[in-house]
């Protein structure tokens, strides 16, 4: 399936979890960048201005995915790329203050994920 070279950015310090989510987005056509903290997922998101969302896990040692978000809404360059944040629990107040596109609690389904990414990416046939 062709997506147009639609880039997704997956951030997740889970090796299994962060190639899983990869390999899945790739096979449904979309261009996959890697990051396993805030750190290296705030590097990736400024060097790639093509990336159209990031999912993004929260707990991670280092730079979790607060840290991230904080840093990346600070930046006028990224600041408005959508976050898809993927959690085991939310805490709806920090949630809140973190300005997110689209929260998915684990266990969540691969269409809502691929459902959440098309809402913020012209995903052509690569959600049907």
């Amino acid at each position: 399936m062709q997506t147009g070279h639609v880039s997704v950015l997956v951030v997740d310090d889970v090796h299994a979890t962060r190639v899983g989510l990869a390999e899945l987005l790739r096979l449904r056509g979309f261009d996959v960048y890697e990051a396993a903290n805030g750190h290296e997922a705030l590097d990736v998101l400024c060097q790639h201005p093509d990336v159209c969302v990031v999912v993004l896990d929260l707990m991670m040692p280092l730079a979790d995915g607060y840290w991230f978000r904080e840093q990346q809404l600070r930046d006028p360059e990224v600041a408005d790329v959508p976050v898809i944040v993927f959690t085991g629990s939310a805490n709806p107040e920090m949630l809140a203050k973190l300005r997110l596109s689209h929260v998915l609690l684990k266990p969540f389904s691969v269409g809502d994920l691929l459902g959440a990414i098309g809402r913020y990416c012209d995903t052509g046939s690569a959600t049907s």
